[in-house]
């Protein structure tokens, strides 16, 4: 008999401790998940339209292992009433998969609050209720007998979508960050606050070709790719002045470099002073990626590059855009060559310390 797992939520957005979850009682119990996003979120100002929630849950599901065994429902995003009932969700499903073992995933804090919910004692006559175990929260072990409750045991990820929406946090996959990214959700308009239009479209168009370069790749962090990206450019309409004495306080050692190099360490700083990203591998990215440096990480490369050859450059970039897709590594050199030889046929001084210790340990 076939297992089925109904997992319903929010969603806004989808992150790994959704999908971990999903996964764990997966395996445990030997059934297939099918994730139910509410069709609205009447309490959230900054809630994402559902079929863009849709669209994530899918993006994330297709980057698990168990791919095959995750689905999305619509049967709420399609209810017409702005209110619906778990109970309602567990007869269509029981109506639908008859012969089917049904199994309701529901959050730990959950468990406390389960006997308030309508019909209550029906939905575990129609659908066995797991749970998955949280360390720093005293469950009712009266409420877990009386609704035959059963544990799904796993280590937890720590994610949350609210500090997602706010970009304090990117623990969802790089496909979900992307799509934010691309769709305007979210962080996206405190983003724009900081720079034009025609900045923002490169921001954006950087920020796609480095998830594309970073899915190419299979490259794990290719949520931290996607942060990076955005915020790379987030200082560069400071006005001057301000740019400098950023730099002043803050990264006196550089202040002998071309003052059109400068938003690079301001922008980093922004990252971390205004946005409070601390992740070193994000700040860095964003502090070499005019320069570059001689010892750039996975994601530092990833971000260089895409700056230099996104497509709405007035260039044709597709060979460089293929190498960085082959291998981040090979495809770095062969980008920063390529720069060199731009720099050199324009004959612009691009021999700063910082490009020139790139050049030294990346090319000779």
């Amino acid at each position: 008999m076939k297992n089925i797992v109904l997992f319903g939520g929010a969603f806004d957005p989808i992150h790994n401790g959704h999908i971990n979850m999903a996964e764990e009682a997966s395996r445990q119990l030997d059934a297939d998940v099918f994730f139910i996003p509410a069709r609205i979120s009447v309490w959230k100002s900054d809630s994402a339209p559902i079929e863009d929630k849709i669209n994530m849950i899918n993006l994330a599901c297709q980057e698990s292992a168990l791919k095959n065994r995750f689905h999305v429902s619509r049967y709420e995003a399609d209810l017409k009433t702005d209110v619906n009932y778990s109970i309602d969700t567990v007869k269509h499903f029981k109506e639908q998969y008859q012969d089917a073992n049904l199994f309701l995933l529901i959050g730990t804090d959950q468990v406390n609050s389960f006997h308030k919910w309508k019909d209550a004692d029906e939905i575990t006559s129609l659908a066995q209720i797991v749970y998955f175990a949280r360390p720093d929260l005293e469950l009712n072990e009266q409420s877990i007998k009386r609704f035959n409750m059963r544990k799904i045991e796993g280590q937890m990820v720590d994610a949350s979508s609210t500090d997602i929406r706010e970009l304090k946090s990117w623990a969802t996959p790089g496909s979900v960050l992307n799509y934010c990214a691309t769709h305007n959700l979210y962080f996206v308009n405190k983003i724009k606050e900081y720079m034009g239009e025609h900045r923002f479209n490169h921001t954006i168009s950087v920020t796609n070709l480095s998830y594309e370069i970073a899915k190419a790749n299979n490259f794990k962090d290719s949520n931290k790719v996607v942060v990076a990206a955005l915020l790379h450019d987030i200082g560069k309409e400071l006005p001057i002045e301000e740019q400098k004495q950023i730099m002043v306080e803050h990264f006196p050692d550089y202040l002998d470099l071309p003052p059109v190099i400068y938003h690079q360490f301001v922008s980093a700083y922004i990252a971390n002073r205004q946005l409070g990203i601390t992740d070193i591998d994000i700040l860095d990215a964003i502090r070499y990626h005019t320069t570059a440096n001689s010892d750039l990480s996975d994601v530092a490369k990833i971000v260089y590059c895409a700056d230099k050859i996104e497509p709405t450059r007035n260039f044709d970039s597709t060979e460089l855009i293929n190498a960085m897709k082959s291998s981040i590594n090979n495809g770095f050199v062969t980008v920063l060559k390529a720069n060199v030889e731009y720099y050199e046929q324009k004959g612009i001084d691009y021999k700063n310390k910082l490009q020139m210790a790139c050049i030294d340990q990346y090319l000779k």
